[in-house]
C-alpha cells in the first residue's frame, strides 16, 4: 500500500485531556471546507488503523459524494494523506469495513447512479481491487440504506436494507444477504429475514465458529413504533440458514433503535442500543444486553447508568451507540447526544471490565464546544480503545475526527475549535 504520511498532520498531544480522560483529536478528513459523513473505523492485527468516510466531490459536482481512505500505522499519532477509493461522479454512501487476517481491508457500500446499487471492493497491500456490484435488480431496487460486511472464515459476507415492494403499491425494507469466498463472485441476493415491517440500522459479528449474528432496527411493530431484533446464521458450504428472529428489546415500555452488536470468543452476543424516555421528546437512554449463543429464551435489556443524553437533531436523531469487545469482558460503548452543560452533540464513553455487569460512570470523549459530534466507530486493543466521528462545522463543512483513550490521563483545559 503506497501512502505518503502527510506533512502538517497534527503529532499526538499525549500531554493534554479533556475533562472525560481523552486526548484532543486529530482531524483525519484534512477536507477544508468539504462535507465528510459516515465514519468508520477498522484495527488491523498489526496495530494499523483504516478510517473510511464519504465526503462530498468538489464544487464542479457538489452533489456526489466519493468513498476517502486514510491509515495510521503508529497508533493515531499520524495519519496518511486521504485517498479516493472510488472515482467522483457517481454517489457512494454509508461505507462499512472490516480487517481479514492477512491485513487486506474489505469495503462495502451503496451508490445511486439511478436506481440504488451495493457494492464491495478490497485494498490489499498491491492496491485497490476492482469494485464488484453485489446487489440484484430482481427487486427494482429503488432504495437500500445501511450495508454492513463481516469477514468470518472463508467468506465474505455482506447484509443490507433494500426496498421491496408488495400488492397495492405498499413497500418496506427487507434485509438481503449475499457471501463470497474471495470477493470476485458473490452468490444472488436472497432475504436473509423478509417481514411485514421495515428493517433497517443492521449490524453484523461472528462467532468463533465463524456464524454469523445479527441485529437490526425494526420499525412499526406493536407496542413500540421500534424494536430490535435479532438472528443468527449457520454457514454451511452450500448456504447460510437463518434462525427465526428473536425481540431483544421484549419488555421495554419505550420505542427503541439503532442497536449495535459484538460477539465474544465464549460465543456471547453482547448488545446496546438507543432507548426513548417517556414523555421527554428526543431524549433516550442507551440499554445493553448480552446472551449465549445457544440460549436465546431470557434476554434481558438493562439500563446502562448515567447514559442519558438530549438528542439535538443536529447529529443522529439516535444515540446511536458504538461497541468494541476486548476478550470475553472488556466492554467498551461509546454514543451521541447532550448533558447538561454542553452547547451541542457529543461523544460520551462508558467501559465495562466484568462482560456488563457493572459499568464506569460515562464521560465525554470528545471536547465541549459548539459543533456537534456523532456517528461513532470505536476499535479496542490490549492497550487502547480508539474512537473516529464525525464533527458537524460552520455551513456545510463536516469533518472526520479521532482520538484514543490511554490508560492514564492528567485532565487539563482544551481550547475550543475556532473556524
Amino acid at each position: 500500500m503506497l501512502l505518503l504520511l502527510a506533512a502538517g498532520l497534527t503529532a499526538w498531544a499525549s500531554s493534554l485531556t479533556i475533562e472525560g480522560g481523552w486526548p484532543p483529536p486529530i482531524e483525519v478528513s484534512q477536507s477544508g471546507d468539504s462535507e465528510s459523513r459516515g465514519p468508520s473505523l477498522a484495527l488491523g492485527d498489526g496495530g494499523a488503523l483504516h478510517a473510511i468516510w464519504m465526503q462530498r466531490a468538489p464544487v464542479a459536482s457538489p452533489l456526489t459524494f466519493t468513498l476517502f481512505h486514510a491509515i495510521s500505522t503508529d497508533g493515531g499519532s499520524n495519519w496518511s494523506s486521504t485517498v479516493p477509493l472510488t472515482p467522483s461522479g457517481v454517489n457512494r454512501y454509508e461505507a462499512a469495513v472490516d480487517m481479514d487476517e492477512y491485513g487486506g481491508l474489505h469495503v462495502i457500500w451503496h451508490e445511486a447512479p439511478g436506481e440504488y446499487q451495493v457494492w464491495y471492493g478490497q485494498l490489499q497491500n498491491t492496491g485497490w481491487e476492482e469494485r464488484v456490484m453485489i446487489s440484484s435488480t430482481e427487486y427494482m431496487t429503488t432504495y437500500v440504506v445501511g450495508p454492513d460486511v463481516e469477514i468470518a472464515g472463508d467468506w465474505i459476507h455482506a447484509l443490507w436494507s433494500e426496498k421491496t415492494f408488495g400488492a397495492g403499491g405498499t413497500s418496506k425494507l427487507d434485509l438481503f444477504y449475499s457471501r463470497s469466498e474471495g470477493g470476485e463472485v458473490w452468490t444472488a441476493p436472497i432475504p436473509a429475514r423478509p417481514t411485514d415491517e421495515t428493517s433497517q440500522q443492521l449490524r453484523i459479528a461472528a462467532d468463533q465458529n465463524n456464524n454469523l449474528h445479527v441485529i437490526w432496527q425494526e420499525n412499526a411493530r406493536a407496542p413500540n413504533p421500534r424494536e430490535i431484533m435479532y438472528i443468527s446464521g449457520t454457514v454451511y458450504t452450500t448456504d447460510t440458514v437463518w434462525s427465526a428472529p428473536i425481540t431483544v428489546s421484549l419488555g421495554l415500555s419505550q420505542s427503541a433503535a439503532t442497536p449495535n452488536i459484538a460477539v465474544g470468543s465464549d460465543d456471547v452476543v453482547h448488545v446496546a442500543f438507543g432507548v426513548d424516555v417517556k414523555d421527554q421528546q428526543h431524549v433516550q437512554d442507551v440499554y445493553y444486553a448480552q446472551f449465549p449463543i445457544w440460549d436465546t429464551d431470557n434476554i434481558s435489556a438493562t439500563l446502562i447508568p448515567g447514559s442519558r443524553v438530549d438528542i439535538s437533531q443536529l447529529m443522529p436523531t439516535d444515540a446511536s451507540p458504538a461497541i468494541a469487545l476486548l476478550g470475553t469482558d472488556h466492554l467498551h460503548v461509546a454514543w451521541n447526544g447532550m448533558k447538561t452543560g454542553d452547547f451541542a452533540d457529543r461523544v460520551y464513553y462508558c467501559v465495562s471490565e466484568d462482560g456488563g455487569t457493572t459499568w464506569s460512570e460515562p464521560v465525554p470523549a470528545t471536547p465541549r464546544d459548539s459543533w456537534p459530534d456523532g456517528f461513532a466507530s470505536l476499535a479496542a486493543d490490549g492497550e487502547f480503545v480508539y474512537l473516529l466521528y464525525l464533527q458537524k462545522g460552520s455551513g456545510a463543512d463536516q469533518d472526520i475526527y479521532y482520538t484514543k483513550r490511554f490508560p492514564v490521563s492528567i485532565p487539563l483545559p482544551l481550547a475550543l475549535k475556532v473556524y
